[in-house]
């Protein structure tokens, strides 16, 4: 129980967790942020996590339904507004000039893993009355969420869906959007809960926080994957590519437009940034996702 409210989000004391968390304290707040420093980058690795740009992503579907011919989604990731001052106002300058039908909100709003919740929150309930999305605000839980965190976001308007579904409609026609808990850090997935009100052979989106279920995820048929988490790498290098990608799922799957088993997928490299608050050759993204009815072309000669 103990354990279980370190990691809470209105845990203010209990600084132990922090300081024996290799990842979050001593790899990313002393030693990458040292190098970074002595290497006199820091400071533009910070200009270019300040750097976020629109990205337009259009996905065709034969069986998508007419209705939702040109559905558009906001689709926002791993914020962390809280961990790097003029990020929400870099957001905020994007969000307001965008007109979308949904909006899903895919985890990670604070920087760190533990302690208040309270910065990120305030960030958010900024960024939320700037949101246009006819259909509303969707929201799953990352690893770096609690259960805390839904209450006073519902009350702000974002409709959590933790293992859940939900049913979007138009001119009589529907999608399904399932959205499941973190599968990254806390494994509270569950596929089946979140499908359990989706009829087969229905035309469904699946909202996760992270890339790693996407073989088990395909089972259940969604035509479409949203996810983020690996912030497209964050810290990229010549040739090598992206030191970390946090993922155990195939660096094809890192960042973009992904198909795996009839399922499209997207990986958006997400607003924020984690661990230490820099990037390099990478950018934070706002990504709107465009539902296309694909017209199936048929010859009108036999071959």
């Amino acid at each position: 129980m103990r354990l279980r409210e370190i990691r809470a989000c209105q845990i203010l004391s209990n600084p132990l967790h922090h300081f024996v968390n290799f990842e979050d304290s001593i790899y990313y707040h002393v030693f990458m942020k040292t190098v970074f420093k002595c290497l006199g980058v820091y400071e533009k690795g910070r200009k270019n996590a300040l750097k976020l740009r629109e990205e337009h992503v259009t996905l065709e579907f034969p069986d998508l339904p007419g209705a939702f011919d040109g559905y558009r989604i906001l689709f926002l990731t791993d914020l962390h507004l809280d961990g790097l001052e003029g990020l929400t106002e870099r957001l905020l300058e994007i969000v307001r000039r965008i007109r979308a039908d949904l909006c899903i909100v895919g985890g990670d709003l604070r920087m760190e893993t533990h302690g208040s919740f309270a910065p990120a929150l305030a960030q958010v309930r900024r960024l939320l009355p700037e949101i246009r999305a006819k259909d509303g605000i969707y929201g799953i839980l990352g690893n770096h969420d609690c259960l805390e965190i839904i209450e006073p976001l519902s009350e702000y308007g974002i409709r959590f869906l933790v293992n859940d579904s939900a049913v979007l409609t138009r001119d009589g026609e529907r999608i399904h959007l399932a959205g499941v808990d973190d599968p990254h850090y806390f494994k509270c997935h569950d596929l089946d809960q979140a499908f359990e009100k989706v009829p087969p052979r229905e035309f469904a989106i699946l909202a996760s926080h992270s890339n790693e279920i996407y073989r088990e995820a395909a089972a259940y048929g969604p035509r479409l994957y949203l996810c983020g988490h690996t912030h497209g790498g964050q810290i990229r290098l010549p040739v090598v590519g992206a030191l970390f990608t946090h993922s155990k799922a195939p660096r094809r799957l890192l960042h973009g437009r992904w198909s795996y088993d009839g399922m499209e997928g997207y990986t958006s490299g997400g607003v924020g940034v984690s661990g230490v608050p820099v990037r390099f050759a990478t950018e934070g993204e706002v990504s709107v996702i465009t539902l296309k009815r694909k017209t199936l072309k048929v010859c009108p000669y036999p071959p």
